[in-house]
């Protein structure tokens, strides 16, 4: 159910995790789209700072949602990377070698959730992170299996081996990261043209919002806030960080930093320090809003608070998984819960948006998989912002993941057909297996309008055409997967 309305002011928190924001696109439609809710404070961290900045420079119910249009597009965007990701000095040095494309993978694809083990065909590579076993033979595939892993490795750095002087020359001065967020700051300022939209800091200057990007300093080690005219606070969000520390500070420069995962992306200095990731001491900013006076507050999560079992063999396991699953997963799983636990004054209140099912890896590339999960957020949108009978809202929220399960297992499916590039006798059981989850979608969307529960506009094509794919429909594939006409 719903919190009572209040009077006061209405905050938005959107919480980090990469490309998973799209979650939070799907929400801010449903929010400002369909209730017509609009906020007056705005905290953000990491991937949510960078869609607070473009809503931030909103005042009014028609400029939130076309705000919220620019999000989306932006989004999806980040799937062409060119738009969104430079590489560091010592990878570029590795472009055109299966090395360089297998770091690329790891850090694209290999952040996706693995698709369910029983499913026939997963694209997640049992054999490189295998199941999780007890037998004595299951125990010896995946000691062959990680033998398979070490020789492949050793392949790869051997192509490479000529390149790898340069390499360590340039791991030297630009070894700190994998990647930078160059081409993201370049396109918040100016924009491409066909992609990331640029943002106006003097539309976010203006009164009548309060924006907080969380941001951690390196050299003091505390958290800390980049507000909308540029201001470095404390984490009382509204205390000027000491002397110099306060800046001011490039908007952007300071969305970027917001967004600067440790590791993989370089810190960004402002001011007289060096930040990373807000998110490394506080993902969901829910404190800071309520510092700022808001009374009515919308915490929109994109990683999800439960996780799901993941059946890999971590003992087998490469470091790259590991360390995503303890640090880039669980660690932020807890982060979440613990700020969603802050202690809020008397009369706030807390409306917790977050996803069940776990969709798209951190730095997605597939923008069907993105359109799925931005759909998700608007569909759990509308099931914690229901009112009614709790049976049936129960019913419904059960709902809305089998349909996000069914439409992701179709994107799989049609993924397999476009990967073998053309459709032929083989195919025939495929699509078969494809249109039984579009009639599976179908028939839970008509449950949910039978009830009175809100659907997207458009939804029809989650089962009357494919899911979006980076490379065109196989020759002799038909048109559409769209289930048979009922009677």
């Amino acid at each position: 159910m719903p919190p009572t309305p209040r009077t006061g002011p209405t905050a938005f928190v959107l919480a980090g995790g990469g490309t998973k924001g799209s979650f939070e696109v799907g929400v801010l439609q449903y929010l400002v789209g369909v209730e017509g809710i609009t906020p007056d404070i705005v905290t953000a961290t990491s991937a949510g700072a960078i869609a607070a900045t473009v809503l931030a420079q909103a005042r009014t119910l028609p400029e939130f949602a076309q705000r919220v249009d620019e999000i989306e597009g932006d989004v999806l965007a980040w799937t062409q990377t060119e738009h969104v990701f430079g590489k560091q000095a010592w990878l570029g040095a590795l472009d055109g070698t299966a090395l360089g494309r297998e770091i690329h993978n790891e850090i694209t694809e290999g952040t996706r959730p693995p698709f369910p083990l029983g499913s026939a065909g997963a694209l997640a590579d049992s054999e490189t992170v295998p199941p999780a076993t007890s037998g004595r033979r299951e125990r010896r595939q995946a000691r062959r299996a990680r033998r398979r892993r070490q020789r492949h490795l050793l392949h790869l750095a051997a192509g490479a081996g000529f390149r790898l002087p340069r390499v360590r020359r340039h791991l030297r001065t630009s070894g700190s990261s994998v990647l930078n967020l160059e081409p993201l700051a370049e396109a918040l300022r100016h924009g491409p043209g066909d992609g990331v939209r640029p943002v106006d800091p003097a539309l976010v200057r203006r009164p009548g919002l309060h924006l907080r990007l969380a941001v951690t300093a390196l050299r003091a080690g505390v958290l800390r806030f980049v507000t909308e005219d540029g201001t470095i606070v404390e984490s009382d969000a509204r205390t000027p960080a000491p002397g110099a520390a306060a800046g001011p500070v490039d908007l952007v420069d300071g969305a970027i930093a917001s967004a600067s995962v440790p590791m993989v992306f370089p810190p960004r200095p402002l001011a007289d320090d060096d930040y990373v990731d807000g998110g490394v001491i506080e993902i969901v900013p829910v404190r800071a809003a309520a510092d700022l006076g808001a009374t009515r507050i919308f915490a929109v999560v994109a990683v999800p608070l439960t996780l799901a079992r993941d059946e890999r063999d971590y003992a087998a396991a490469p470091a790259g998984y590991i360390g995503l699953r303890s640090m880039g997963m669980i660690g932020v799983a807890e982060r979440q819960i613990a700020n969603l636990n802050a202690n809020l004054p008397a009369g706030v209140t807390l409306t917790t948006i977050d996803p069940v099912v776990d969709v798209v890896g951190l730095f997605e590339v597939q923008p069907g998989l993105l359109r799925i999960n931005k759909d998700y957020g608007w569909l759990r949108a509308a099931d914690i912002l229901a009112e009614g009978d709790a049976a049936i809202a129960a019913d419904m929220v059960e709902g809305t993941h089998a349909i996000v399960e069914a439409r992701r297992e179709a994107w799989r499916l049609e993924e397999s057909l476009w990967a073998a590039g053309r459709a032929d006798g083989s195919a025939a059981g495929t699509l078969a297996l494809v249109r039984e989850q579009k009639e599976l979608v179908r028939e839970l969307v008509d449950r949910r309008k039978q009830l009175g529960f809100p659907v997207p506009d458009g939804c029809e094509a989650w089962w009357t055409e494919y899911e979006a794919h980076t490379t065109v429909r196989p020759g002799g594939l038909q048109a559409n997967p769209a289930p048979s006409p009922r009677d």
